[in-house]
């Protein structure tokens, strides 16, 4: 919601000059203010030049339009106040404002952390077996498994040793039996599968298998019992293959000889039918049959597949051109472009048509008997033309149509044609195959076919039985060879003790530690809400911050680099934009410096301010109104000195006498000090009487009056103080103020409606060099060149006002005058009437 402050009225909107005492001067050009929902602000400027923050004295008060008031605090900045849950980032980021508090806090209650989870956890005793397992089979002859089964076969062991049947036969194990009270109730099976470990390498032919346990005694148990199941697991599963397939091997010997023997009975029997064991009593005859039988065959079998080609064809043939197809649009628009009649026909119409533009051309009427007569040949010529261009596209397309009908019907017949060359072809060479077969079926048993046939099946059956014959009697010797899987080592008794569970928890544990510290202070200081860095202010204040570029300046370039000198670039800024740039006001400049709270050394930038205006040839009164702890007094050592405390307001305001002793110089010739001095009668407070009767007498002798003042929300009489003062400024140090703080500090201004100019970034540290110098007498100064001009200024306006006055009194006479003798005027004058 935007807020909008009421500047002052003008010079020629004021003639008078007189300013009331109780209302109080803002500047002539203030900012529009819009809280954002995340405690952000935009400002814009209402005047013409952007950036101005001149004040001028004038009789303009402090005013806040009620349709323009600020959002409450709760909406205004709740959004600072309440903002959620931080980001894990932002709390990282907040540490490292407390890098050493951190380093050590997290530090010690990591240690601790993992001292306790070091005590609370106890080691473990690892029990290692170990086991060879050969990837290759030891074999004599050649190898009945392959590279892939073997490398399978051995990455299937870390399986089997951690099966169910391993871990159930290891409990009955005798050294596991003696062991009760290591066995935990339950699932003993997956437990005792979580303290063990099988690790295989490829290549190296070792199955190592580990146990853990809290006892040394229980791991060697353990180890062994797993170790000694897995291995009667393992032979008892080889020596069951080995005897199915050994069996295996003999039926099918068995089965193969029998075969065998069938096969030679059938041999004898051909060779008693042929009346020959051997092939030499083939006749010429016969082969040269055979041989014919073959070629008729291959030649009914080209047949075949030809006549399935030819027949799809037809088919594919007959399913596209099922439906007489549409003749081509491109085609016939191709034919009729080339047609003489209509090429004749267009460039009839289009020489109508070049008539009529011409005609048109010469502004020739369109209702002229020429005109017409060209008009009704050309639509003449153009219908014609349209018929003829359509009895011609008909006469084409029904050309086209015929045409590629009978070049479908010839290749039509022509696939038809071929078919039926290609049956009889068929035909031919089934009946000589047909003779042929019957001629070799009659010879075939006074031929040696059948004799070789028989012998080629004996060859091939008795390759067959001496093979399996040859592979049992070797699967026979080769199981009297070394044993796949042997034992290498069983497991020792463990002497140390393993700590690895017990680092890795006191790792996490010293880890969590940290994180949790870093958290906790993180929070805090992100809770804290400290002023940091100019960004915090930049985006929550809703006012100009003077000093941010001064202040990132004096920063270190790097992490490790040293911090530059600090300098007051905040002061400087707020001087130049605040009090300097009023070269052209009609009364010296009334400004406040406070803080959010008491105890900030707001005092140092008070000093600077003073110093700063000083050296710019300004001269200035400082005047210390700190009810807080009156740390300006106690610094220039005027903590005993009689000051504003003093001046009573009772019927008549003090005298600038009065108020010129309290004066005490510096060691700046321009810079004069009114301390805040004790306290009266228990009254610690200020009238804010006093402050202005203090301003009223000493503003002609100033060029400026700097206030310091008491915190706004440390003192009761911050708010009354700064109504006195034409404008405030907010001390904000860093390290130190809070940015909530001045969020509120701005939002009660802004509902009070005292002018704020804005808020200064100042480190809190540095030497402003102003000191007192009580030896020297103050007195009085000269009016300033300012209210010089003011004093003249207001004579010139009284001289003014009273020949106003005098012109109207004359013109009120002369007209009185002119009512009591209007004849006589009007016989003297004819025509014209007479004025005193």
């Amino acid at each position: 919601m935007p807020i909008y402050l009421k500047s002052p009225p003008r010079d020629d909107e004021n003639p008078s000059g007189v300013r009331a005492t109780n209302q109080s001067v803002v500047a002539e050009r203030f900012v529009c203010l819009q809280y954002a929902a995340a405690g952000g602000a935009q400002i814009f400027g209402t005047s013409e030049q952007p950036n101005s923050m001149s004040i001028h004295s004038d009789t303009g008060c402090r005013s806040v339009t009620s349709a323009v008031q600020p959002p409450t605090m709760h909406n205004a900045i709740g959004a600072s106040f309440h903002r959620g849950i931080p980001e894990f980032s932002d709390l990282m980021l907040a540490c490292r404002h407390h890098a050493v508090l951190t380093f050590v806090v997290a530090s010690v209650f990591a240690a601790a952390l993992a001292l306790a989870a070091w005590t609370m956890i106890r080691p473990n005793y690892h029990a290692e077996a170990l086991v060879r397992v050969r990837e290759k089979s030891n074999v004599v002859f050649a190898p009945q498994t392959s590279r892939s089964e073997d490398i399978a076969f051995f990455r299937s062991q870390a399986a089997l040793v951690r099966s169910h049947q391993v871990l159930s036969a290891a409990f009955d194990d005798e050294d596991v039996r003696q062991l009760p009270d290591a066995i935990p109730e339950g699932d003993r099976v997956e437990w005792l599968d979580g303290l063990l470990r099988v690790e295989t390498q490829s290549g190296s032919e070792v199955i190592s298998i580990t146990v853990h346990h809290e006892s040394p005694q229980a791991a060697q148990a353990y180890c062994n019992a797993i170790t000694r199941a897995y291995l009667d697991e393992i032979t008892h599963r080889i020596a069951s293959d080995r005897q199915l397939r050994e069996t295996q091997l003999e039926h099918a010997v068995a089965a193969a000889d029998s075969q065998l023997d069938a096969l030679w009975d059938e041999l004898n029997s051909v060779a008693r039918s042929v009346g020959s064991d051997s092939s030499e009593s083939l006749t010429i005859r016969d082969e040269m049959q055979f041989r014919s039988y073959r070629d008729y065959a291959q030649q009914l079998q080209a047949a075949q597949l030809r006549g399935n080609q030819l027949q799809s064809q037809l088919d594919e043939f007959q399913a596209s051109h099922s439906e007489s197809s549409a003749v081509s649009e491109e085609v016939v628009e191709k034919l009729l472009r080339q047609n003489a009649e209509i090429i004749a026909a267009r460039k009839q119409l289009l020489g109508l048509e070049l008539q009529c533009q011409q005609m048109e051309k010469i502004a020739a009427s369109a209702e002229s008997p020429q005109m017409r007569r060209l008009t009704d040949q050309r639509d003449l010529f153009a219908g014609e033309l349209e018929e003829l261009v359509k009895r011609t596209r008909a006469e084409i397309s029904e050309t086209l149509q015929i045409q590629a009908q009978s070049e479908r019907q010839q290749l039509l017949a022509k696939l038809k044609q071929q078919i039926e060359l290609n049956r009889s072809e068929k035909e031919f060479l089934r009946e000589r195959l047909t003779e042929l077969n019957s001629v070799v079926s009659r010879t075939t048993p006074k031929t040696a076919v059948p004799l070789d046939m028989s012998r080629h099946a004996v060859d091939r059956q008795s390759r067959l039985a001496d093979g399996l014959w040859k592979t049992l009697q070797e699967f026979r010797i080769e199981s009297q060879s070394q044993p796949r899987v042997a034992l290498q080592s069983l497991a020792t008794l463990p002497e140390q003790a393993n700590h690895s569970r017990q680092l890795r928890a006191a790792a996490v544990s010293g880890m969590g530690g940290w994180m949790l510290v870093m958290f906790m202070i993180g929070y805090l200081e992100w809770r804290d809400c400290r002023v940091r860095s100019p960004r915090d202010l930049i985006s929550r204040s809703a006012f100009p911050v003077f000093g941010t570029n001064s202040y990132a300046a004096s920063q270190p370039k790097a992490w490790f680099g040293l911090r530059q000198k600090q300098v007051s670039g905040g002061v400087r800024e707020a001087a130049a934009r605040i009090i300097l740039r009023n070269q052209e006001g009609t009364s010296p400049v009334t400004l406040m410096v406070t803080s959010c709270i008491a105890g900030e050394p707001r005092h140092v930038v008070s000093q600077e301010m003073v110093v700063l205006l000083g050296n710019f040839g300004r001269r200035v009164l400082l005047v210390d109104c700190d009810t807080d702890r009156s740390e300006l007094s106690h610094a220039l050592g005027a903590a005993q000195s009689p000051g504003i405390r003093q001046l009573a307001v009772a019927a008549q305001p003090p005298s600038a006498q009065a108020i010129a002793e309290l004066l005490i110089a510096t060691n700046q010739d321009a810079v004069d000090f009114i301390p805040v001095g004790t306290i009266v009668d228990d009254q610690a407070w200020i009238d804010p009487r006093t402050l202005r009767a203090v301003i009223a007498a000493m503003r002609q002798h100033y060029d400026a009056i700097i206030i310091n003042g008491p915190s706004i929300m440390g003192s009761a009489e911050g708010a009354l103080l700064a109504e006195e003062v034409d404008s405030s400024v907010i001390a904000v140090f860093v390290d130190q103020s809070r940015w909530n703080q001045l969020v509120l500090c701005e939002q009660s201004a802004c509902e009070s409606g005292i002018p704020l100019s804005g808020s200064i970034l100042h480190p809190g540290s540095g030497k402003p060099g102003l000191r007192l110098s009580p030896d020297q007498k103050r007195a009085l100064p000269k009016k300033s060149l300012i209210a010089e001009d003011t004093d003249r200024e207001t004579a010139l306006q009284q001289e003014i006002g009273e020949l106003q006055e005098e012109i109207r009194r004359v013109q009120a006479d002369g007209d009185e005058s002119n009512q009591q003798d209007p004849s006589q005027d009007v016989t003297t004058h004819p025509g014209k009437a007479t004025h005193s």
